[in-house]
């Protein structure tokens, strides 16, 4: 049973790799989760001055434009590479491996968030920079479902990263006492928890889609100015929806996640440490009580032997997972905040 675990490590760490590059190198959980809020603002300023002919138009310098392609390139890469870990988690069965339907669905969720970025921004660029008309009206009829599901998928990740790290704090546990965690970490309790806490996303999130619009400039002469996206006026004079979308998710996806991902990490390693500060312990005393290691063993200390070198790091693959995750989601909190008090930092000045 135990020779099938080396396969998972060899899975993780390729999880790993993919997520690390998708988080600190692409960004893209900061980069959809402030897609063109500033500039959706802007638009609402000058639709207040005069009623412009024109939508207002962002453009693409070609630092950017390399920027985008670049980024648009290892999202391209990740869409790949989280199918076929996805195509692995789901082929890889077996009653000698850890339980894998945690990891299967943030396979499938990094997945969405690398086709979401190409949708949102991979697209923009080459319809904005390089002026493909084919791709501008494509693009304005499925940019709000890509929106939404791109908030439904930020707001997805962290909790599906909660119990991906409980269930491997689990791991490292000795007696598991508490009824709820083990209905939970059930084969049917994790897809009923998984069930659910999707469906609670999707309800949470599913506001913004009546929120924005896509809005037509007819009477603009500049074809690529004739639409763009906007919030509905509603929202302007709205304060319970600017709590809703501004303070409760943020405290929804950035804070609570955080919290908890970064105590279960703590007490994971904790864990982990004295459990090898244990295993070192045996070993010294080996050689001295030879003939009595394995009943000390067995009857003493149950996590060293339970918690193999396979599913170590499978457990410390997840925490560099989280740790990856707290580090961009620090920045894209810092972003959000600055962009709506509207810090001076974000805007050029005149000069």
């Amino acid at each position: 049973m135990e020779q099938k675990l080396p396969y998972l490590l060899d899975i993780v760490l390729t999880d790993i790799a993919i997520r690390l590059v998708l988080r600190n190198v692409l960004c893209a959980d900061t980069f959809i989760q402030n897609y063109d809020f500033q500039k959706m603002m802007d638009n609402e300023t000058v639709f207040n001055e005069d009623d412009p002919l024109c939508a207002l138009y962002e453009t693409y310098t070609t630092v950017r434009f390399i920027f985008i392609t670049l980024a648009t390139v290892i999202a391209c890469l990740g869409t790949g590479a989280n199918l076929i870990l996805i195509h692995i988690f789901a082929m890889k069965k077996s009653a000698s491996t850890p339980a894998t339907l945690y990891p299967s669905i943030l396979a499938f969720l990094d997945f969405a968030i690398c086709l979401e970025y190409l949708l949102l921004f991979g697209v923009d660029a080459v319809v904005s920079f390089v002026q493909v008309k084919s791709l501008f009206y494509l693009y304005y009829a499925y940019i709000i479902p890509a929106y939404v599901a791109s908030r439904i998928t930020q707001l997805a990740i962290p909790y599906m990263l909660i119990f991906a790290t409980l269930e491997r704090l689990v791991w490292t546990s000795e007696n598991i006492s508490s009824r709820f965690l083990l209905a939970m970490y059930s084969t049917s309790g994790r897809y009923f928890t998984a069930i659910v806490s999707l469906l609670v996303c999707v309800a949470l999130r599913l506001p913004t889609a009546f929120a924005i619009e896509v809005a037509v400039y007819p009477q603009c002469d500049d074809f690529f100015r004739t639409m763009t996206t906007q919030p509905r006026q509603w929202t302007y004079h709205s304060d319970i929806y600017y709590f809703f979308d501004f303070h409760l998710m943020t405290i929804t996806q950035t804070l609570v996640p955080f919290i908890i991902l970064f105590a279960l990490n703590i007490v994971i390693i904790r864990k982990l440490t004295v459990t090898t500060q244990k295993k070192e312990l045996l070993c010294d005393q080996n050689q001295v009580h030879v003939d009595s290691l394995n009943s000390v063993i067995s009857m003493s200390i149950r996590p060293v032997k339970s918690v193999t070198a396979s599913v170590r790091s499978a457990i410390m693959t997840m925490v560099a997972i989280v740790a990856s995750y707290l580090i961009s989601n620090t920045l894209h909190l810092i972003l959000t905040v600055m962009e709506r008090t509207g810090n001076l930092h974000l805007f050029e000045r005149n000069k």
